[in-house]
């Protein structure tokens, strides 16, 4: 068994020895081919290609930080524009409707203004009418009034005549005025000589007619339906006596 694997054994130790000659002489051709010196011409063309001129250009470098800064101050610049034409826009827009609100003012105040004299003519055609018509029916009441008094003044007089008792010493023509205080009752509760008539015994003589009625009905009637009438004009009454018809 040993003799059959011998001549194989030797064949593949010869093949291999073969191949790394083979390849051992080749590497080293190959070397020496590398190492061969390069022709002049070869050498300045390679120098040529080489030369600076021929090289592309590096492209500038860029400041990062100074390209931020102005794009900042662009944005700022930007934004800086921005807000004053918003603030320009919104003041004009505060103007315009200050405007606005002055013109709806000034109409309000011409409306009310406006109004106000219409409603001041209504009121002085409307006082104007109340004045006329107040002083119509004054002049009515102090016509009626003044027909009453003098009503109730002709009352009061006739009652005094009819008791009155002239003194022998009376004359015709002789006045005698008296004031007489009423009370709401009709009664006289006082009576004064206001202007006599020369004669003691005449001017006597009409008190003591005055107190000899003492309660006039006319009175106490005014009293009672119009009291206002009876304070203001009959409360405080004068009358005028004057004596007539005597034969002399």
């Amino acid at each position: 068994m040993n003799r059959s694997y011998g001549p194989a054994i030797v064949i593949s130790v010869a093949l291999h020895a073969l191949l790394i000659a083979v390849l051992t002489f080749g590497w080293e051709a190959e070397h020496k081919r590398e190492l061969k010196p390069m022709p002049k011409f070869v050498q300045a063309k390679l120098v040529q290609l080489e030369s600076k001129s021929d090289k592309p250009k590096a492209p500038p470098k860029v400041d990062l930080r100074e390209k931020r800064r102005q794009q900042e101050l662009e944005r700022q610049r930007r934004a800086e524009a921005e807000k004053k034409r918003k603030a320009a826009a919104e003041r004009k827009k505060k103007e315009e409707a200050e405007k606005k609100r002055k013109a709806e003012e000034a109409r309000k105040e011409k409306e009310r203004k406006e109004a106000e004299r219409k409603e001041q003519l209504k009121q002085e055609r409307k006082s104007a009418f109340e004045d006329a018509l107040e002083d119509e029916e004054a002049l009515q009441d102090a016509s009626d009034d003044s027909a009453a008094v003098m009503s109730v003044a002709q009352a009061i007089r006739q009652r005094i005549v009819q008791v009155w008792s002239r003194p022998p010493s009376a004359r015709n023509g002789m006045v005698v005025e008296v004031q007489i205080n009423f009370v709401p009752t009709g009664r006289v509760v006082a009576s004064t000589i206001t202007k006599g008539s020369g004669n003691p015994a005449v001017d006597r003589s009409v008190l003591t007619a005055v107190k000899k009625v003492e309660v006039f009905p006319e009175v106490e009637k005014v009293a009672r339906e119009e009291p206002s009438l009876f304070e203001r004009q009959i409360r405080t009454t004068k009358l005028i006596f004057r004596v007539e018809g005597l034969r002399q």
